[in-house]
């Protein structure tokens, strides 16, 4: 599954790049799995999924882009719940700086620009396809 999580995430990606939009059928669709598959949850992925929402209040993320990253959260297996927190985090931090780097080399400005965010996601689908081996290894 994680695999296929992982493909779906990239082609999420590339949507956004195209349509600068992250479907709410889709990531709502895999957050109900998600929940689904792991509830009642873990504390990290609780904790998470309040920080999201906090960043997506505040403008750090877009509605869609939260979304995402709140699916691919709770498509974690619990067993590396913990890892996955700080990983998810690292991941938007890293993007962050990234993005931000790239608009200053193309002399952009840093802020106040809505740009497709969905990209960010592809590392931590990356991840979890490394540390679940391509399989998810927990149905709850």
């Amino acid at each position: 599954m994680p695999i296929l999580l992982c493909l779906l995430t990239i082609a999420l990606a590339l949507y956004d790049f195209h349509t600068r939009r992250v479907p709410n059928r889709v990531t709502l669709l895999l957050l109900l799995a998600g929940i689904t598959l792991h509830a009642p949850g873990t504390v990290e992925t609780w904790l998470a999924t309040a920080l999201l929402f906090v960043f997506w209040h505040f403008g750090a993320l877009g509605g869609g882009d939260a979304k995402l990253w709140m699916a691919l959260l709770w498509l974690v297996p619990p067993e590396v719940a913990r890892p996955a927190f700080f990983v998810l985090f690292g991941a938007i931090f890293l993007t962050a700086i990234g993005q931000l780097l790239w608009r200053k080399g193309c002399g952009l400005p840093l802020t106040g620009l809505k740009t497709p965010g969905a990209w960010r996601a592809v590392p931590f689908a990356i991840w979890l396809v490394i540390v679940t081996g391509g399989y998810q290894v927990s149905g709850g």
